[in-house]
């Protein structure tokens, strides 16, 4: 399954992208810095629902196993 991860390219820019796990551990193994993203934020949302809104991605990410 693809999960989406971000890798770094210069010390203030990331690059978001999908991969398999085994893709990202040949990445790494190249040298690369590679982060797996777990939940994304907008950046208008207010701070009082950012903790609501991950968990929401957290527990549809865990329904989508089944």
């Amino acid at each position: 399954m693809k999960r989406r991860y971000s890798i770094r390219v210069h010390a203030r820019w990331d690059v978001p992208f999908q991969a398999t796990p085994a893709q990202v551990a040949d990445m790494r193994a190249d040298g690369l810095i590679i982060d797996e993203i777990c939940s994304t934020v907008p950046g208008w949302l207010p701070a009082c629902l950012v903790r609501p809104l991950c968990r929401l991605q957290d527990a549809w990410q865990w329904l989508r196993l089944f």
